[in-house]
């Protein structure tokens, strides 16, 4: 597909263009057809996005992954501007919505951050992490259980194992998980002002500060332990700011994903009894269940994806981009491409698995995947344990849904019974 295909950004008019984020049916998470039309049609498409203007949306695979793999593709800053996007205020890991985070600093500053703090996330990480997840896992379901049905999937079970491992991880209480929750919240928001963003992070500093300090004088043997003794190795491993805003960034995002990964999982996998019972079959192979759990992952929608700013003129695809122009990487149009995935709105355990676009690629790929991937398997490993007759305790459509006001979507609630 030619440049001369996709009206530039000063051709473009709103009324030519199809508006994203492309709207998911009501009370479902089939990833919409518009993603399959364009990849035929036009797989680098310019669209017209809620603020600051249009933007580029690639829908395959291998312009998905390139986008997400070159550095020349950079994570958007404050100094890039009123750019489009799908928030109100800022980009979300932008640097004026508080501490310096791993966003906002230059590529080769992020990479020696990441290798840092990196050994806390690896798969010997995750897995030296796991018998603690089954012991909360199943703790959970004992108290499932002697509440009776019906229980919602995502308060009293999703949502309290992330929240336990990360707060055990950061060695932060977790009686503040409300404060934790508002700050996810807010930093995920797309309604959110650029002044509500800063009030929140100064809140969550403010809370942070006293347990820091404590830190520093005795630094445990936790992420927020090895953050204080990078830091104070001085500012060329670790600045002030860069510990506040790691510590931040971990808090915002870490439970926030796997909660919403896995009730949004929940979601599908429960209205098809018979992929819950095909499921169930690989739960005692580790093998088996880590091929079931990335199936799982390439098939659930949690959110509308991630932008990307051009730092210089680059070629996707066919199509030239200036510098300057923001790219928006949406990981379900990656999972969703048939000439990668054959088949891929039909769910199938024993697939052939290529690597999956959810955590994204590159530089900025998710930190977190590893421990991620580890939770995902427990909380349904556990899950189908347990309660092998769990279901739905009411219709699809009558499931709880979230407001469109936030970067991630889904079930606010999922009602259960067994």
């Amino acid at each position: 597909m030619s440049q001369e295909q996709i009206p530039s950004r000063n051709e473009a008019s709103e009324e030519q263009l199809p508006s994203y984020p492309f709207p998911f049916a009501d009370h479902s998470l089939e990833v919409p057809q518009e993603y399959d039309h364009l990849r035929q049609q036009c797989p680098v498409a310019r669209v017209h996005m809620p603020y600051g203007g249009d933007a580029v949306v690639p829908t395959r695979y291998t312009e998905i992954a390139q986008a997400f793999a070159d550095p020349k593709y950079g994570a958007i800053k404050a100094s890039d501007g009123d750019v489009p996007r799908l928030e109100a205020g800022a980009v979300t890991g932008s640097d004026e919505s508080g501490p310096a985070t791993i966003f906002s600093v230059s590529d080769a500053r992020h990479n020696k951050l990441r290798r840092v703090i990196g050994p806390a996330f690896t798969v010997a990480a995750a897995n030296k992490l796991r018998p603690r997840v089954v012991e909360v896992t199943q703790a959970l379901v004992d108290e499932i259980e002697r509440s009776g049905p019906p229980v919602d999937l995502f308060e009293d079970y999703a949502i309290q194992v992330p929240m336990t491992v990360l707060c055990e991880m950061l060695g932060i209480p977790q009686q503040e998980e409300q404060l934790y929750r508002e700050s996810a919240r807010v930093m995920i928001s797309t309604t959110a002002s650029l002044q509500e963003k800063q009030m929140q992070g100064m809140k969550l500093v403010q809370y942070l500060t006293p347990i820091i300090q404590q830190a520093q004088a005795n630094p445990g043997d936790n992420i927020l332990g090895l953050l204080v003794r990078a830091q104070q190795k001085g500012d060329e491993v670790m600045t002030a700011p860069e510990m506040y805003g790691f510590a931040m960034a971990i808090i915002g995002a870490g439970f926030e994903t796997v909660s919403t990964t896995f009730t949004n999982s929940a979601f599908i996998l429960l209205q098809q009894p018979e992929l819950k019972a095909q499921l169930r079959v690989h739960l005692e192979q580790p093998d088996q269940l880590s091929k079931a759990i990335e199936e799982v992952l390439r098939v659930t929608p949690i959110g509308h994806g991630r932008p990307r700013i051009t730092r210089e003129s680059v070629q996707l695809g066919d199509t030239t981009l200036p510098e300057g122009e923001v790219v928006f990487l949406a990981p379900h149009a990656a999972n969703y491409d048939d000439s990668v995935f054959p088949d891929p709105r039909t769910i199938r355990f024993d697939r052939d698995m290529q690597p999956i676009m959810s955590f994204g690629r590159g530089i900025h790929a998710c930190l977190g995947q590893q421990i991620a991937r580890m939770e995902l398997q427990v909380l349904w490993q556990t899950l189908l344990t347990r309660l092998p007759a769990v279901h739905l305790a009411v219709a699809p459509s009558e499931v709880p849904w979230r407001e469109n006001d936030a970067l991630t979507f889904g079930p606010a609630h999922l009602p259960v019974a067994w």
